[in-house]
């Protein structure tokens, strides 16, 4: 939202009285671009009409500031009747407001609220605050809802503040909860990553023993083949000479 048209009004309140300051006021409502009025309801000059025949003013700027389309039904006497830019704006920031509690918005409760009849209508209504940067979303026809990503900010009133401290509060408690519960999965992570890799390392170990191993038995066997062939070998021989030798022996018995 754009802030300058409102920097203007507060300036002009500055030297505004009684009727004038009115009609600045009414010029603020009526403004398509202004859509805070903290600044110009706590200017002196504004706050002078209290109890003065220009009070309505006052009370419909503090409307505008604080309130809804509901708050105006309920006290339309005492604002009196609004314009056509007027009755927009607050439809509008009625929406600002319910997008800021609930961020998926039943087009029946929107309708509702803003007194608006019809769904093209209603979608006129969204897209025209869409636009005006008031609401970020989407409108899902299919389930006749908005469903919200982010809304402007309004004004609030002193007797806000506790709420939205403890708005922040829990809010901030439950991010350091985020916060820990991350720290907590990054620490199990690298755990995890430094057993896998030392597992990892543990079985590389393994295999090349392993290797190591089958290389050396398959050194055995070739090496002890060979001598069982030489062993072989020198026994027949043996067994020729044995032979032989009892052959001549037997003869030479035989002779005598």
């Amino acid at each position: 939202m754009d802030t300058e048209p409102l920097s203007q009004f507060v300036i002009l309140a500055q030297n505004a009285q009684g009727r004038a300051c009115e009609a600045l006021v009414r010029q603020a409502l009526d403004h398509a671009g202004v859509f805070v009025f903290g600044e110009l309801l706590e200017c002196a000059n504004v706050q002078a009409l209290q109890g003065t025949e220009f009070q309505p003013a006052l009370e419909l700027l503090r409307l505008f500031a604080f309130g809804s389309y509901p708050d105006y039904k309920a006290r339309q006497g005492d604002f009196g009747e609004l314009t056509a830019a007027q009755l927009r704006k607050l439809q509008m920031l009625t929406l600002v407001s319910m997008a800021t509690k609930d961020k998926v918005i039943r087009f029946s409760d929107l309708e509702a609220a803003v007194d608006v009849t019809g769904t093209r209508a209603l979608e006129d209504l969204i897209i025209e605050a869409v636009y005006q940067n008031l609401v970020v979303g989407k409108m899902d026809q299919e389930n006749n809802c908005l469903i919200v990503d982010s809304v402007a900010c309004r004004d609030c009133r002193a007797e806000d503040i506790d709420y939205i401290i403890e708005t922040l509060t829990a809010w901030q408690a439950s991010a350091q909860d985020m916060i820990r519960s991350l720290d907590a999965s990054v620490s199990f992570a690298v755990a995890s990553n430094e057993k896998q890799k030392a597992a990892q390392e543990e079985l590389e170990k393994e295999v090349k023993l392993i290797r190591e191993t089958l290389k050396e038995g398959d050194s055995t066997k070739a090496g002890g083949g060979g001598c069982t062939r030489m062993q072989t070998e020198d026994a027949d021989e043996e067994s020729k000479r044995a032979k032989s030798t009892r052959g001549r022996w037997v003869g030479g018995m035989s002779k005598h």
